[in-house]
């Protein structure tokens, strides 16, 4: 591009410095921002933000914060999006006090939150077990006129549904409904966790068959969660029908799904299920992954099937695994 005389703007940064951060080289993004600075090429809101975000997503949030400055150092003020950068980077590292702090200053200097910027605190606060700050924060957006989306809504009767708040929940999704905001798989994945944790095996089935019964596919997180409680309820032939009903229906079973269902046959002693299925998950090109055989092997071990144990202990050594 220089060698042709057609000189880099900062658009033309921009995009260079995104592609770089997309594929985790932060250190070359940055490069090219000091570039740009020492060929008076003055990067904007867009370029900073970019390079945020990189740096959230990386829980590099000393790195996050030094951009920060910096673009408040050339005259710039941050937008919406730098801020919600901001306030996710913290979520995700477990911060959600200091996310907090960055809402309220967004708040100080007029900004005013978007869905998403409540969506993102009220994932921080749910996460954080703050089931109440969250509430709070939910019922604050309908006071500043803040239409809630299913993000919002999913996200919030997530963490109703693992504080035991089951009956809010509920009435959230009619509200959903009511508002035109249908819940989705994701939705509906929430409650299943709850009731397959709590034992409420039959509640679990009713509720795969009625969202299948409103057109909403189950995904394969649903069907997992559902064989993961069969399995643990004791329900093994449940959870081997639903497990066989996957696979007629060509679905392309995850290690964590094969991973459940082994671990389900090594709970009743049916080893040689298990080493079948094992060996059929590669066979599908499935690899299993530490896990699967460390859940073998700590079930032959408790069955003193120590021989059996040792020899996969020593496979698994030869893979790589250990």
């Amino acid at each position: 591009m220089v060698i042709k005389g057609i000189s880099p703007d900062v658009v033309t940064y921009s995009a260079l410095i995104y592609g770089f951060c997309i594929v985790s080289q932060l250190k070359e993004a940055v490069v090219l921002l000091n570039e740009m600075v020492l060929k008076n090429i003055n990067p904007n809101v867009y370029t900073f933000n970019i390079l945020i975000d990189a740096f959230c997503k990386e829980g590099k949030m000393k790195e996050a914060k030094t951009m920060l400055a910096m673009m408040m150092k050339q005259g710039m003020k941050p937008n919406v999006v730098t801020y919600n950068t901001l306030m996710d980077g913290f979520c995700l590292c477990n911060e959600v006090k200091k996310a907090k702090y960055i809402f309220n200053i967004m708040v100080q200097r007029g900004m005013m939150p978007d869905v998403k910027t409540y969506s993102i605190m009220i994932n921080g606060f749910c996460k954080s077990k703050m089931v109440d700050e969250a509430i709070n924060l939910f019922e604050e957006m309908y006071l500043k006129n803040t239409i809630p989306d299913i993000v919002t809504y999913s996200t919030l009767i997530d963490g109703l549904c693992k504080s035991g708040r089951i009956t809010y929940a509920w009435e959230l999704v009619d509200e959903m409904s009511d508002r035109g905001q249908p819940p989705n798989v994701f939705t509906y994945n929430s409650f299943l966790h709850t009731f397959c944790k709590n034992h409420h095996l039959d509640k679990a089935i009713a509720l795969v068959k009625k969202i299948q019964d409103q057109g909403i596919l189950p995904d394969l997180y649903t069907y997992s969660t559902l064989i993961d409680g069969l399995c643990k309820g004791g329900r093994l032939k449940d959870a081997l029908k639903v497990f066989k009903d996957l696979l007629a229906k060509g679905y392309i079973l995850s290690v964590v799904t094969y991973t459940t269902m082994i671990g389900g046959f090594c709970n009743e002693g049916l080893f040689e299920e298990a080493f079948v299925l094992l060996s059929e998950m590669e066979d599908k090109g499935c690899i299993p992954d530490a896990v699967t055989f460390e859940i073998i092997i700590c079930a032959l071990f408790e069955s003193g099937e120590n021989d059996k144990a040792e020899k996969l202990l020593r496979e698994m050594i030869a893979r790589g695994l250990l």
